[in-house]
């Protein structure tokens, strides 16, 4: 008979134990929570804006930045921009022909200029020794004369930009390091400006485009 609850004994506290360990495990794996990583790709801004569907510009993309006269209309490669969903954005993949350009929606009345340039995102790294020669402008469907050549630098030291419409550096002021497709501009060169269009093409718009080739790379 005591040998019978001694074994009876032995088995209930091995049954504990088993139980307790149980237990633990099963706490152990409950404090320890799984966790997740999540890789975001990001979007890049379609070349096909039939649908209105745009985003922010990428790196090595090109873009018409433009800002009409009182600046309530613009396009600064920002998806929330008013100007963006017919925006025309180009990627660069080599020396050729481009455009970009820009569409006022309806209930928009874009008037008069402020500034316009042809940017490329990240063009310092994304298109080295990219060199942009803007070769015509049409404002609602009309050519407009250029009333001088323009000149690519980089800006912040990261992105290639091209001034069309630019009042506030005026038609010299050209940066170190500007280029055209014949090679790099002194201050003292003439014919080059950042305003190359007058303001008069401008009175009153929907769309803008702009027509230019690349070289150098």
């Amino acid at each position: 008979m005591e040998v019978y609850l001694i074994m009876n004994i032995k088995r209930i506290l091995s049954a504990l134990v088993a139980s307790l360990m149980v237990c633990a495990l099963c706490t152990s794996c409950g404090d320890k929570k799984a966790k997740k990583t999540v890789d975001y790709e990001k979007k890049e801004m379609s070349t096909d804006t039939a649908d209105g569907d745009t985003s922010d510009v990428s790196s090595g993309q090109a873009y018409l930045l433009i800002r009409d006269e009182k600046g309530s209309n613009q396009f600064t490669g920002k998806r929330s921009d008013n100007l963006s969903n017919n925006a025309d954005v180009v990627s660069i993949a080599g020396n050729g022909s481009y455009t970009v350009g820009v569409s006022a929606g309806s209930g928009l009345n874009p008037k008069g200029i402020m500034c316009a340039a042809v940017m490329i995102k990240d063009g310092a790294a994304a298109c080295p020794g990219a060199v942009i020669t803007v070769d015509s402008i049409e404002v609602d469907g009309a050519e407009i004369p250029l009333s001088g050549k323009n000149f690519t630098f980089t800006e912040a030291g990261k992105d290639l930009k091209t001034n069309i419409f630019n009042e506030w550096v005026g038609e010299g002021n050209i940066p170190d390091g500007a280029v055209s497709a014949e090679g790099e501009i002194s201050k003292e060169a003439e014919g080059y400006s950042s305003v190359i269009v007058s303001k008069e093409n401008f009175a009153s718009w929907t769309t803008v485009k702009v027509n230019f080739t690349v070289s150098g790379m």
